[in-house]
């Protein structure tokens, strides 16, 4: 039996008419209302079924409707000025015509509806802050640098991610170590090969891209950025977008895809051992203008050795507390979530306001616990003062 379309109760209505069965008993047999079943019988002689499809509720005429010369001179100027929005548009019909033409809200409107607005891509959130005095290098033995050399393809195929490690005092590179990716567990393996060699610095710059820095964790911190501060090394991350800030390793990085360019290889053993060549010539042969014509070998320090149990300390004026398996800490008889990186270690918390502590991961403050809302926070609230 073939299907048919269930009958609406419009259609069941007008069917019982028809039938000989009265208005309003039909419309109180199928619960509508007197005046619309009146309606709907005088829409269905006038037309047939056609008059029982529903009709657009909108308004024949609107007194409150943008003129369309208006709207017509608004896209025109639009189209002349493609980058203004609609704000600076209004006002220069204002000028043009010598009246105000419409609010810049309704003008907004008119540009999203005639596809004139270009939507903006969600904006990436950035990572917190970790806190730290201005970044300076004190003298030798003292800072390190590091980055990935952007990634390209060997032989076989596949991508090499070199990551890099130097001392900016000396010029002295300590790492060019050819990764298959920007994992953790093989950039911590790799950093620390470095410092049994090389020492632990006192601080490391970096950018904020993967491992080093997350915009999803307190203060940025990654697994491998806790590590370093459990090391006692304070991570020093250069604005978003300002590579120069890192200039010196930026200029050797330059120099390594020199060499990367002219030395191809097929996979990432034989890349690794033209790094090592890289590292031998750029250390111990090349001169450098900035260390008088000599080669960084010349004038690089080690730094601390690496310490066989690292321990965090916190200051006596400090609330110790532990990080749980959830990421949680319990304060005044609540658990406030701080981050999933930090879970089996502890923090320091410093009163710095009537309702506001500083959170303190060893030698950096990650952020600030609200005590009045219960949660932790990247910045200080600014209505907050010391």
């Amino acid at each position: 039996m073939p299907w048919r379309k269930p009958m609406s109760a419009k259609e069941a209505l007008i069917f019982d008419v028809n039938d000989g069965v009265g208005v309003s008993e039909a419309a109180e047999a199928h619960r509508i209302g007197r005046s619309c079943a009146y309606k709907w019988v005088a829409r269905y002689q006038e037309e047939g079924l056609a008059g029982l499809e529903e009709r657009s509720r909108r308004p024949e005429r609107s007194p409150f409707r943008t003129p369309q010369e208006k709207v017509d001179a608004l896209l025109n100027l639009k189209r002349q000025h493609p980058d203004e929005g609609p704000a600076k548009l209004v006002d220069r019909l204002e000028i043009l015509h010598g009246e105000r033409m419409m609010a810049a809200s309704t003008a907004g409107q008119i540009l999203d509806r005639h596809g004139e607005v270009k939507k903006r891509s969600p904006r990436r959130p950035s990572a917190g802050r970790i806190e730290h005095p201005p970044f300076e290098i004190s003298g030798a033995g003292d800072t390190a640098t590091t980055d990935y050399k952007g990634q390209f393809r060997m032989g076989n195929g596949a991508l090499c991610y070199p990551l890099t490690m130097g001392d900016p005092f000396s010029r002295y590179v300590m790492l060019t170590k050819a990764l298959g990716s920007t994992q953790t567990d093989p950039a911590k393996a790799a950093f620390e090969r470095a410092f049994r060699e090389y020492g632990v610095p006192r601080q490391m710059v970096s950018d904020n891209g993967s491992p080093f820095c997350s915009t999803r964790s307190l203060g940025g911190l990654t697994q491998l950025s806790r590590w370093w501060i459990e090391l006692g090394i304070t991570p020093i991350r250069i604005k978003p977008g300002r590579p120069d800030q890192n200039g010196i390793h930026e200029r050797m990085h330059r120099t390594f895809k020199q060499w990367i360019r002219r030395h191809p290889q097929a996979n990432l053993v034989r890349h690794q051992r033209s790094f090592d060549d890289f590292r031998q010539d750029f250390n111990h042969v090349r001169p450098h203008q900035s260390l008088g014509q000599k080669p960084p070998a010349t004038a690089f320090r080690p730094y601390r050795p690496y310490p066989t149990r690292p321990v965090i300390e916190y200051d006596t004026n400090m609330d110790v507390r532990s990080v749980r398996s959830n990421g949680q800490i319990k304060w005044q008889g609540t658990e406030i979530f701080l981050s999933e990186v930090l879970i089996g270690t502890h923090v320091g918390l410093l009163q710095v306001a009537e309702r506001i502590w500083s959170i303190h991961f060893g030698c950096v403050r990650i952020g600030y616990l609200d005590a009045e809302n219960l949660k932790a926070l990247n910045s200080k609230p600014v209505d907050q003062t010391e």
